[in-house]
C-alpha cells in the first residue's frame, strides 16, 4: 500500500495503490521513534576525503563518517556545512545528477532473520530517488526486493519504505541513489527493524567505570609509574586536546604498558577506546590500538593492509579473529575514531564509530594471556579507554548456518 501526506497537514485518506513488490512506500508526518541502527544518520560527523593532486580540500568536501558517497558519470555528491539547507543540525547530503548517478551507501547491515526492515529518510529538491538494498556476494551482487521510487518535492518531506529480505540473506547495504536528472537533498536517515537493540555507540561523553570495569583510563591525571611502563615519547596532552579532555600522546617511539593479568579476561569482555591515528590508514604499517604482545596474545589493531582486526593467538598462531578487510584504506590522519571489540564463547564483534564492521561466530578464545597489556602504539593518540569483564555491546547477526 502507498500513503501520501504533506508534512504540515494531517494525513489524508483515500489514496491507496496496490504494489506487487515486497516494499511499501509511505510519506508520513510523524512516527513513534524506534531504534535506528545507523550511528551517523544525520551526517553530522564528518572526516576529510582522500586528497587528490592539485585539488584543495575545503570543509564542503568532507565526507560523513560510516557512509560511502559516490558520483558516477558526472554526478556529484556532497555534504555541505550549511544549516540553512539541512533538515536538522548543520549538514545534509546533496545528490546532483544531470546525467549519471549519485549514491550514498551504508553497510553492511546484518540480517538476523527474515523480519521486515523499515527505511525512513527526509528529502527535498527535484527528481527521483531509488532506495535499494544490495547484498554483495563473492562473485556478484544481488538486489533485495525492489522498493518503489521516491518522487521528491520542493519541501522537506519524510518518506518511509519497507523491505523484507529473504531468509537466506546474510547482510545488505543500503544504497540511496538518484534516477535520471535530479537535484536532491537527503537528511535524517533511519534503518531498523522491530526488536533491534540500541547500542549507544559511539559514546558522546566519557564512559566512566562501574562494577564490571577492569581498567578505565581517562588520562586526566598522570599515569602511575609504579603500575605503568612509559617509554619513548609518551605523555599526556594539554587540556581539551583529547576526545573529551586530555589524551595520551604517543610519538614515533612511544610505548605505554601495564599488567594484563588483572585487566583483561580472555573468556569474555569488551575493549572500548577512542583513537586518533597521526598517519593515513594506508600507511602500510601495523598500528596496535590495545594489545597483549607475545605468543599468547590479543590484539585490536589496524594492520599494514589497512584491515581493522581483533583476535586472540596462542603459540603465535591465530586462534580466532574478526577482520574488516581494507576498512581503513581511505582514512586520513587526525580524526578521532571510536573502537569497540566484544567477545565471549558465542560471538566476537568489532565496531568502529558505532558501525559493526566485522564479527566471528563461536570464536576460539585463549585460556591464558601474556603478562603485558600495551596501550596504543607509535604515532597516535588514545582517549577514554575502558576494558570490561562483560560484553557491553552486541548486534544481532544471522545464524552461522545462514552464512
Amino acid at each position: 500500500m502507498m500513503r501520501l501526506a504533506r508534512p504540515d497537514t494531517p494525513m489524508f485518506a483515500g489514496l491507496t495503490a496496490a504494489l506487487t513488490a515486497v516494499a511499501v512506500l509511505c510519506v508520513i508526518a510523524a512516527w513513534a521513534e524506534p531504534v535506528n541502527l545507523l550511528p551517523n544518520p544525520s551526517f553530522e560527523r564528518v572526516e576529510p576525503p582522500v586528497p587528490r593532486a592539485g585539488v584543495t580540500v575545503t570543509a564542503e568536501d568532507w565526507v560523513p563518517t560510516t557512509w560511502d558517497m559516490r558520483g558516477d558519470w558526472g554526478a556529484t555528491v556532497t555534504c555541505p556545512d550549511d544549516p540553512a539547507q539541512a533538515h536538522s543540525g548543520r549538514r545534509c547530503v546533496r545528490l546532483k545528477a544531470d546525467q549519471g548517478v549519485g549514491h550514498i551507501i551504508y553497510g553492511p547491515l546484518p540480517c538476523p532473520d527474515a523480519r521486515p526492515w523499515t527505511i525512513r529518510l527526509w528529502a527535498r529538491g527535484s527528481g527521483t530517488l531509488l532506495v535499494q538494498g544490495i547484498e554483495y556476494l563473492p562473485d556478484r551482487w544481488e538486489r533485495l526486493p525492489d522498493m518503489p521510487p521516491v518522487q521528491v518535492s520542493d519541501a522537506w518531506t519524510q518518506y518511509e519504505l519497507h523491505v523484507t529480505p529473504q531468509a537466506e540473506r546474510r547482510q545488505w547495504w543500503l544504497d540511496i541513489a538518484t534516477q535520471g536528472k535530479s537535484d536532491v537533498w537527503v537528511d535524517d536517515v533511519f534503518a531498523g527493524y522491530e526488536g533491534a537493540a540500541s547500542l549507544g555507540l559511539p559514546p558522546d561523553k566519557p564512559v566512566g567505570k562501574d562494577d564490571s570495569t577492569l581498567l578505565y583510563l581517562d588520562f586526566e591525571q598522570p599515569l602511575d609509574e609504579d603500575a605503568f611502563y612509559i617509554g619513548g615519547k609518551a605523555g599526556l596532552s594539554a587540556d581539551n586536546e583529547g576526545r573529551f579532555g586530555k589524551c595520551l600522546n604517543l610519538g614515533a617511539d612511544g610505548y605505554v604498558a601495564c599488567s594484563a593479568n588483572e585487566n583483561v579476561d580472555p573468556a569474555q569482555g569488551t575493549i572500548e577506546v577512542w583513537c586518533k591515528f597521526l598517519t593515513p590508514g594506508n600507511d602500510v604499517v601495523l598500528r596496535p590500538i590495545v594489545s597483549i604482545p607475545g605468543p599468547e596474545g590479543m590484539s585490536l589493531h589496524k594492520d599494514q593492509y589497512s584491515h581493522i582486526s581483533f583476535g586472540f593467538s596462542s603459540g603465535w598462531a591465530t586462534l580466532s579473529n574478526a577482520t574488516a578487510l581494507g576498512y581503513a584504506d581511505r582514512w586520513q590522519p587526525g580524526v578521532w575514531r571510536h573502537f569497540a571489540a566484544c567477545w565471549d564463547k558465542d560471538l566476537m564483534q568489532v565496531f568502529v564509530d558505532g558501525k559493526l564492521v566485522a564479527w566471528c561466530d563461536k570464536p576460539k578464545l585463549s585460556r591464558s594471556l601474556g603478562p603485558e597489556l600495551r596501550i596504543g602504539g607509535p604515532d597516535m593518540q588514545i582517549a577514554d579507554l575502558r576494558i570490561s569483564k562483560i560484553v557491553r555491546y552486541r548486534q544481532a547477526v544471522p545464524p552461522l548456518a545462514a552464512r
